[in-house]
């Protein structure tokens, strides 16, 4: 049994922001030259979720209208109220004070995705696609690959 650990950088521009990372996902697991396993892709941040999906225009931007519904921006959140908030302060702009809306959101959306290896190959459904779906700013992310098999 092998493991092999990646870490992909990823520039986000804005939010919401779909970023389809699967063609890196896939380079990475055919570099660790692991035929059968599997792959778990984890974001290492609590405003930038993994999801699966279709890379298609128009289901982005209705779940863009959707996530916005559960958690807008503009509603208040305990987690940008200075006059309460103590906890994981480590800056003083508003992408660290005012994203409680991007917190609420990624509850909603997860932190990561599991995928099988067969073959040498990244098993993914015809329209399957890998995102890192920037919920706060832009800023460089990161997201941590575990490749394990054989």
């Amino acid at each position: 049994m092998k493991i092999r650990h990646h870490t992909l950088q990823i520039q986000t521009s804005g939010a919401p922001e779909f970023i389809d990372i699967t063609d890196q996902v896939r380079a990475a697991v055919t570099a660790t030259e692991i035929k059968n396993g599997s792959v778990a892709i984890t974001s290492q941040h609590t405003t930038a979720a993994i999801r699966i999906n279709e890379n298609e225009h128009g289901f982005q931007e209705d779940w863009k209208e959707l996530i916005a519904k559960f958690a807008p921006a503009n509603a208040y959140y305990r987690h940008n109220d200075g006059s309460i908030r103590t906890e994981n302060i480590d800056c003083d702009d508003d992408r660290c004070t005012k994203n409680g809306h991007s917190h609420c959101q990624h509850m909603l959306l997860g932190t990561s995705e599991t995928l099988p290896v067969m073959a040498g190959k990244l098993k993914l459904g015809r329209w399957q696609r890998i995102f890192l779906v920037e919920l706060c700013s832009p800023r460089t992310r990161e997201v941590v690959l575990t490749i394990i098999g054989e």
